[in-house]
């Protein structure tokens, strides 16, 4: 027996009467209400399906057959999974049929017959619901398994495939000449051959090991700002230099290039390194040469200082050949060649100084003690001119330079200020200890004038052979206070000081030299207040 028979209620009557008004207010508020999935579908779509979807519960409500809503469920289920519609919104969907439905039946039919009637209209809607969300959900897990399944292999594709490429990669980098070492959190993880054969070590003696338990202590600082500012992924801004060590203790100079990369699935660190050593040699090759050049412009320049006193002392000389007594004049022409030959001695010097090589005899040092011996030694020069010596001296540690070397280094410093300084004013000599730029424990002291104010121009020339505003000497002084400086690993530094004034400054690295049982770097912490006061040209520099 039909439902419609026995509620004695007429569902085709009902729907052939309200079809049109209830297609077009379920297509109205499907793309107006529910999402905006919906809202973005051609409207000729949805009246399609909203069509389809009104046949499909006419043939349910009319006679009670279910074929031709399953078969409605099973193609809207696929449509909208494909779709990417989340399974309430449909449901909704669905839905306003009933929604729509009730008021207009209401309108149409006796109270009695409402009853049954909405009876009858929620079993079709919950058949369709029930039957649509199971169906709906058994699919999305079905797509959910295949695609699990699908990604389960592309991902044992993409292993296989990396594991084939990182063997390929690991013997290439185990063929190329150049280090390769993988650090991670500062310890080795991976070496290649040539990396190994550089340290002197075999197999796997460098894995574990600390990168920087093979780098010489004073350039620790170096690499690790290098090594920490690698970005993710990227490469370092350019290599850095720095000295290994070998397993057997010996040392080499060494240049590497950081790199970030994801190795065995954590971020980790590639150095790709080369021996430098002969890249060195050839830059100290190129700097004799250079050396040997500046010999030659030395030459020119002592054909001009040396011509005029050898005039005047072979001019005297033959004078002094004629006259058997040296009295008057002649006595001044003695003076004359003396003073001549005194000044053709220290030019002469000068350049002996220059064009003969540095070898340093390095000793532990004060360099406080040896600024007092040259201030001391050069007491009667200080007295001349009225000039007072201030010091400003830290408390410092003993360091490894070549003591003679440094006293040249502080005598030609001195001088320099003695002639820039005007009678009766000051010199300032200080030293400290300090942490550079990048963390280096060093060892500093200057020399500050109350002369003119040395240009920028002159800053950036001041230190090249033969350069000088006097107008005697060969302008080899400040050269060789560069070279002397350099041969211990320093460097030395001028600027200028307003209104008046300059002050050169000498840095020499200190190390880890031991003092009174203390590291340098932790008396730096703990620095007690050094000698201050000021030397008077008749006062003792020697305490």
């Amino acid at each position: 027996m039909k439902p419609s028979e026995s509620m004695n209620f007429d569902w085709a009557v009902f729907l052939d009467r309200y079809r049109d008004a209830i297609i077009d207010q379920w297509v109205i508020r499907l793309r107006t209400e529910i999402s905006d999935r919906y809202s973005q579908r051609p409207e000729s779509e949805v009246r399609e399906t909203v069509g389809a979807s009104f046949a499909a519960n006419c043939r349910m409500l009319i006679d009670g057959q279910k074929d031709h809503l399953d078969i409605f469920i099973a193609r809207i289920s696929r449509l909208r999974l494909e779709g990417g519609f989340p399974l309430v919104d449909v449901q909704k969907a669905f839905d306003l049929f009933r929604h729509i439905v009730l008021p207009l039946l209401a309108g149409a039919c006796a109270i009695e017959e409402f009853h049954l009637a909405v009876v009858e209209l929620n079993g079709c809607m919950a058949y369709t619901t029930y039957q649509f969300s199971d169906l709906f959900q058994k699919l999305h897990r079905r797509r959910l398994t295949e695609y699990a399944r699908q990604l389960k292999m592309e991902v044992s594709k993409k292993t296989a495939e990396l594991r084939e490429s990182e063997l390929k990669y690991k013997t290439l980098v185990e063929d190329i000449t150049d280090g390769y070492v993988v650090i991670h959190d500062g310890t080795i993880v991976f070496t290649n051959r040539a990396f190994r054969a550089m340290h002197g070590y075999s197999g796997f003696d460098l894995l574990g090991k600390s990168f920087m338990e093979l780098i010489v202590p004073f350039d620790h600082a170096g690499v690790l700002d290098r090594l920490n500012h690698v970005p993710i992924d990227g490469e370092g801004p350019s290599a850095v230099e720095y000295s290994r060590i070998t397993c057997n203790g010996e040392i080499s100079p060494t240049e590497i290039k950081f790199k970030t990369i994801h190795y065995e699935n954590r971020w980790s660190q590639i150095g790709i390194c080369r021996d430098i050593t002969e890249r060195i040699e050839l830059g100290k090759k190129k700097r004799e040469a250079e050396r040997l050049a500046d010999i030659a412009q030395i030459a020119t320049s002592l054909s001009h200082e040396i011509r005029n006193p050898l005039s005047a002392i072979k001019m005297n000389l033959q004078i002094l050949q004629r006259r058997p007594e040296l009295v008057g004049n002649d006595r001044r022409r003695v003076d004359i060649a003396v003073h001549e030959m005194h000044r053709l001695e220290g030019v002469l010097q000068e350049v002996l100084d220059f064009a003969k090589p540095v070898m340093l005899d390095k000793t532990p040092c004060n360099l406080n003690q040896v600024l007092l011996q040259v201030i001391e030694l050069l007491e009667m020069k200080f007295a001349e001119k009225g000039l007072q010596v201030r010091l400003d001296l830290d408390d410092l540690p003993d360091i490894l330079i070549d003591g003679r070397k440094m006293e040249q280094v502080m005598l030609n410093l001195l001088l320099n200020a003695i002639e820039a300084t005007p009678d009766s004013s000051n010199i300032r000599v200080g030293s400290r200890l300090r942490l550079s730029d990048h963390g280096v424990l060093e060892v500093t002291f200057s020399v500050e004038d109350e002369g003119e104010t040395i240009s920028q121009v002159l800053c950036e020339t001041i230190f090249k052979p033969f350069f000088t505003t006097k107008s005697r000497g060969a302008g080899l002084g400040l050269s060789v206070v560069k070279r002397l400086v350099e041969a211990h690993g320093g460097r030395v530094s001028v600027s200028g000081r307003m209104p008046k004034g300059s002050v050169f400054t000498v840095f020499l690295p200190a190390g880890n030299v031991l003092d009174n049982g203390m590291l340098a770097s932790e008396r730096l912490k703990f620095k007690a207040c050094g000698f201050k006061g000021e030397v008077h040209a008749n006062d003792s520099c020697g305490g």
